[in-house]
């Protein structure tokens, strides 16, 4: 049997992949980057092509708060005009190297709500990495390789 965290701690982090759904979604800048530490890192791994539905933005990492705020106030806000979902599912929460840390996988799908009925526009496996801090668990890294590529 693979080991696993304490039941309070995977929940705990559960509710982190979901609230970050929402707070992107719903374009929250300051409630999303305090999704994450400090140094936090978001990466794109690949680049969504337009032609296929996908965003276009290159592969890349924000790190930082500050660059957490830029990226949903250009992508979910600006470009998507905050009609964007995404869905998490098969969300997989294993203990990490250390008491205080955690890893994850989830799938995602991503829809694009700007022309009327919604319609998938990508799909894509998300990698996490969770440290456990004096104010909960929060999202050291939150990885994205988007599918179609």
């Amino acid at each position: 049997m693979s080991r696993q965290l304490p039941v309070a701690d995977d929940l705990e982090c559960r509710n982190l992949v979901s609230r970050y759904a929402h707070y992107a979604d719903a374009g929250e800048l300051d409630l999303f980057a305090d999704l994450f530490l400090t140094d936090g890192v978001w990466r794109r791994e690949n680049v969504p092509p337009k032609e296929h539905g996908g965003s276009g933005l290159p592969a890349e990492d924000k790190v930082g708060h500050a660059a957490l705020k830029e990226m949903i106030d250009t992508a979910i806000i600006k470009q998507f005009n905050r009609r964007f979902r995404h869905q998490f599912t098969d969300v997989l929460i294993e203990p990490g190297d250390s008491p205080d840390t955690a890893k994850g996988r989830a799938r995602a799908l991503i829809t694009d709500w700007r022309s009327g009925p919604g319609k998938i526009a990508m799909c894509g496996n998300y990698t996490f990495g969770f440290t456990k801090t004096p104010a909960g668990w929060k999202f050291s890294l939150v990885s994205i390789y988007v599918f179609p590529d």
